[in-house]
């Protein structure tokens, strides 16, 4: 079941990023995608194996969706909302985006707990609430970075 429903989530956010109309370039979506999977990998790691907050579960099926969740959802949704972020017009509007996204990771979250993914030790939801708005504003400062640079360098070229 569990598998199921990451798999299905993951096709409906991929498929919401590839209707959506793209504000950001192919190289800074991307880039995007490839340093948010790799903080999210090592923060599922750290947390995970390392620490030992969270308690993966060992069931195969189960363990695919987590990967789903871990190495799919979280990077492209995150491309999501930096597309509709640049494409919002108010401070409100940005607000909204960022507020939808951490939600649907927060439900995500709950889901995982619930389908017995994850089981939590000495973590909670609280944490993983700050991680979200987080992972968010680097993706966004990240993307303004790749923005300033490749402004530079076509002022110099």
């Amino acid at each position: 079941m569990a598998f199921t429903v990451f798999f299905v989530s993951a096709w409906l956010i991929v498929s919401i990023f590839t209707i959506i109309p793209k504000r950001l370039t192919l190289i800074e979506n991307t880039f995007i995608f490839l340093t948010t999977s790799v903080i999210s990998i090592n923060w599922t790691w750290i947390i995970n194996e390392e620490l030992k907050y969270v308690k993966i579960t060992e069931d195969p099926a189960n363990y695919a969706g987590f990967l789903f969740f871990r190495s799919v959802i979280i990077p492209t949704l995150l491309m999501v909302q930096l597309n509709l972020y640049s494409a919002s017009s108010s401070t409100i509007k940005k607000g909204l985006v960022i507020a939808a996204s951490v939600i649907c990771l927060l439900l995500l979250t709950i889901s995982s707990r619930v389908l017995d993914i994850s089981t939590y030790k000495d973590w909670n939801l609280g944490f993983d609430t700050v991680y979200y708005v987080f992972l968010h504003f680097f993706s966004i400062g990240v993307w303004k970075i790749i923005r300033k640079f490749t402004h530079i360098e076509v002022k110099h070229s």
